[in-house]
């Protein structure tokens, strides 16, 4: 009967799986909508396919700009090459 006793460790792990297996259903949620919208309004599949990668991403605020912590930022990685 020893065996059968939860420990924090088992808490822990099944708190980090429980929390990824959500965020990874809000992500497929954002994603499908993201291509229920596009497949009506693109014109080519590399529209469709930006659209669908970037259904995570919400704008940049003002409020992000203004923060001291993100304000120096770098928000467009591809302006480092």
């Amino acid at each position: 009967m020893d065996d059968l006793k939860i420990t924090q460790d088992d808490l822990r792990r099944l708190r980090e799986s429980c929390l990824q297996g959500i965020r990874e259903s809000e992500l497929y949620q954002l994603r499908n909508d993201a291509k229920l919208r596009a497949v009506h309004s693109t014109q080519s599949y590399e529209e469709f396919k930006d659209i669908v990668d970037a259904a995570h991403l919400r704008p940049v605020t003002k409020a992000d700009k203004s923060n001291a912590q993100t304000k120096s930022r770098l928000w467009n990685s591809a302006t480092r090459e």
